[in-house]
């Protein structure tokens, strides 16, 4: 741990970022003295939800990790990194590929700083959870198409109707049968259908 980055973030003006800065540094005087940094920058955020990426501070930071220019980042907690959990594994995962540590001082079981040796363990239990995540996100999408399917939605860029399909339209509609129906025999969405009666018909 030689280039250090410490990372603070309160979601209001009103909350207080002096109890970080205070754990942060007490953690920092814990350490003995070979594993003191040699260069310590520190990236503030403040009036900003840990909800969203879009923080200036944390960007800078992260162009930072990526970047080369520090091997370890250092926070109060996790939630003051990224308040969304899966979030947070995913950025952890990928600053490990880049080199770089992370230490939450209030919570030691995130402390995945190059000389834990439970870090490898810790970070392909992380993998586990993002595949996991990745899966379950995949096998609802597919779940979602195929209900889609079933109920006539048609998926893709939309097609160009022809005339002849349009005159089609109408004249199913004249025989009292319903969008749905008009839809399915015609091979076109119940959507494309309601559009092409609300126009006058092509005479």
């Amino acid at each position: 741990m030689k280039n250090v980055a410490l990372y603070y973030r309160v979601s209001t003006d009103k909350q207080d970022i002096a109890s970080q800065q205070n754990a942060v540094q007490a953690w920092l005087d814990s350490l003995s003295p070979e594993k003191k940094p040699k260069t310590v920058y520190t990236f503030t955020d403040e009036g900003i939800s840990g909800k969203t990426s879009k923080r200036p501070e944390f960007q800078r930071l992260l162009d930072a990790a990526y970047g080369g220019k520090i091997d370890t980042i250092v926070v109060y907690r996790l939630d003051r990194f990224s308040r969304h959990a899966t979030t947070a594994i995913r950025l952890l995962l990928n600053l490990d590929e880049a080199g770089v540590a992370f230490v939450s001082v209030t919570q030691p079981v995130l402390n995945l700083g190059h000389e834990n040796p439970f870090r490898r363990t810790m970070l392909a239990a992380f993998a586990e959870i993002a595949e996991l995540e990745r899966e379950t996100i995949v096998a609802r999408v597919v779940a979602g198409l195929n209900a889609a399917k079933k109920r006539g939605v048609v998926l893709g860029p939309p097609r160009k109707i022809d005339n002849e399909r349009q005159s089609a339209v109408f004249s199913l509609r004249d025989q009292g049968k319903t969008m749905r129906e008009i839809a399915q025999e015609l091979d076109i969405s119940v959507g494309s259908v309601a559009k092409i009666l609300k126009q006058t018909p092509a005479k």
